[in-house]
């Protein structure tokens, strides 16, 4: 009578092997995808959030945390492309963002539109106090999340510029107002900048022609600073008066797209 053999041949072995690794890694690239997928999203969503906030407080402002009766808070100045951070040390340009209140004087104008008064104002994103100057308040800074990276939509480069959400002096209505190309480097200013070059630092932006009131398209680069990749677009439409003008678009408009390395 003959002994039955048990347990598996080599080639079974070997089939089994590669059958399980070739699941492991379906397995792994699908996570990999999936925690990818989310960290887009979560960027995508934390920007657009962060940029809702602005209006919120320009709408919500609380002029008495200032502490000056001759003077009030107007609004937000949101800074893309400084090349110092609030302590003024060196940094990348494009690596954050940087949020300050614009403040002004407390008088009648004279200018029916909105950056007309604000410029009559003297308006400013920073004062003097025990002989420095210091930004206006509550300055704060923004990194994308998961390192991600705020472009231009036609290219990889950073989005320099910036957003100016102010409420007219008189009527209250709020404005958004773009300057795309360059920005105001506000805490360069505060480290190098002299006394007059302080004192007119937003002011000489209202009167130049550098903001106009259009749309504009930021980029979220999940792959970082000067990479390609996959982007999404996160609009602040024309003359926005919200946060309900700052939109997540679809791949249907979306202006930014996939950008080649």
């Amino acid at each position: 009578m003959k002994r039955r053999r048990s347990g598996f041949t080599l080639i079974e072995v070997a089939l089994f092997l590669a059958i399980t690794g070739i699941l492991f890694v379906g397995i792994a690239v699908g996570t990999q995808n999936s925690i990818f997928q989310q960290r887009f999203n979560d960027s995508v969503q934390s920007f657009a959030e962060y940029l809702r906030t602005a209006y919120s407080e320009v709408t919500n402002v609380r002029n008495e945390s200032l502490g000056r009766s001759d003077q009030a808070i107007y609004g937000k100045l949101i800074t893309f492309g400084e090349n110092r951070d609030l302590a003024g040390h060196d940094i990348q340009a494009g690596s954050a963002i940087f949020s300050y209140n614009v403040i002004g004087d407390i008088r009648e104008e004279s200018a029916n539109d909105a950056l007309g008064a604000l410029a009559y104002l003297n308006a400013n994103v920073v004062i003097k106090e025990d002989g420095a100057y210091q930004p206006v308040g509550f300055a704060d800074d923004y990194k994308p999340k998961w390192a991600s990276a705020i472009q231009k939509h036609d290219s990889k480069d950073s989005f320099i510029g910036a957003l100016l959400i102010v409420r007219h002096p008189d009527s209250g209505t709020i404005y958004t107002f773009v300057k795309d190309n360059d920005t105001i480097q506000v805490n360069d200013a505060i480290a190098n900048g002299s006394e007059d070059s302080l004192i007119n630092l937003l002011k000489s932006q209202l009167i130049n022609g550098s903001f106009t009131l259009k749309a504009v398209d930021f980029c979220v680069n999940p792959n970082g600073l000067d990479e390609g990749g996959l982007r999404r677009d996160v609009r602040v439409v024309e003359n926005a008066r919200n946060g309900t003008g700052i939109e997540i678009i679809g791949d249907d408009a979306d202006e930014c797209g996939r950008m080649e390395d």
